[in-house]
């Protein structure tokens, strides 16, 4: 337990699951250490080395993306033009003017928030995504809006200012920007080493406060009820698998209803620990 990375532990120290999740958003000052997950310096290396390629990373102003040829340039990959690589000169001159870069899913390519979004998994049954956004100086990158998600942010660098929306006639599972923007209820400041959970559906806002800010965040995604019966039926499948696939040799109303009533004794006694075990499982393991 004592290697374990700080972030993933508080997940235990706060109660996480029992005290904040679904039911408020808590803020956790200086309680997960910056060091070791990524910093400014090691993005303006990502941005020299052009190696990041859209849609692993974009600009965002306001909640507008300027064209992706505005921000990206072709490179010569086995003798051919391939589009889409980070042009650093052109995304520095849109973050002097006030774009966020975002960085998607670095748990495909950093190794060192990729092990601790795998710890922080050992304890949350959902699939998480990690995504970074790079802030200039009292700016926004997205307007008020609501995750489809719920969110864990780290901040790295610098500061940001955090308006939240949690009054229950803005709160709602879908994700939008639908939101009023002039009735924010609660309004805090993140510095390097705060940590912020936010309940699925509750609408935020964040600004970059006196120098650019950097900060992580891990959208965690629980199963919906539509993956937990395509698990239901994979665990039916696998269980039942060989007169399924062979069938029972009768007609076809005697077969639907021998189906019927063999999904109806399963259901009676699948565990619905392997029901959410399985539907995580799957997942975790989808391309995106």
């Amino acid at each position: 337990m004592g290697t374990e990375h700080p972030l993933a532990r508080l997940i235990d120290e706060v109660d996480l699951l029992g005290t904040y999740w679904n039911k408020k958003h808590g803020l956790f000052k200086q309680a997960s250490p910056t060091e070791g997950l990524i910093d400014e310096a090691a993005i303006q290396s990502m941005l020299d080395t052009g190696l990041l390629r859209w849609p692993y990373f974009t600009l965002l102003k306001e909640g507008q993306q300027p064209e992706i040829s505005a921000f990206t340039k072709a490179r010569n990959v086995s003798g051919q033009a391939v589009k889409g690589f980070a042009d650093p000169a052109r995304i520095r001159k849109h973050l002097a003017s006030g774009a966020t870069m975002k960085m998607s899913q670095l748990e495909d390519w950093h190794l060192p928030i990729r092990s601790v979004m795998r710890e922080i998994e050992e304890r949350l049954p959902a699939e998480l995504k990690a995504y970074i956004f790079y802030t200039p100086r009292d700016s926004t990158g997205m307007l008020p809006h609501r995750d489809g998600s719920h969110v864990l942010a780290v901040q790295i660098a610098g500061a940001k200012e955090w308006r939240i929306y949690n009054s229950a006639e803005q709160i709602d599972a879908r994700s939008g920007l639908n939101v009023d923007v002039d009735s924010h209820s609660d309004s805090f400041v993140m510095e390097p080493g705060d940590v912020l959970y936010l309940p699925h559906g509750v609408p935020h806002v964040a600004t970059a406060r006196g120098g650019t800010s950097l900060h992580l965040t891990f959208t965690i995604t629980e199963p919906t009820p539509l993956d937990l019966v395509e698990s239901l039926m994979t665990l039916f499948s696998d269980a039942e698998g060989e007169w399924l696939d062979q069938g029972l040799g009768s007609a076809l109303q005697d077969e639907a209803a021998a189906v019927n009533k063999a999904l109806l004794g399963f259901l009676d006694r699948v565990d619905t620990g392997l029901l959410v075990e399985t539907a995580v499982a799957t997942m975790r393991d989808r391309t995106v």
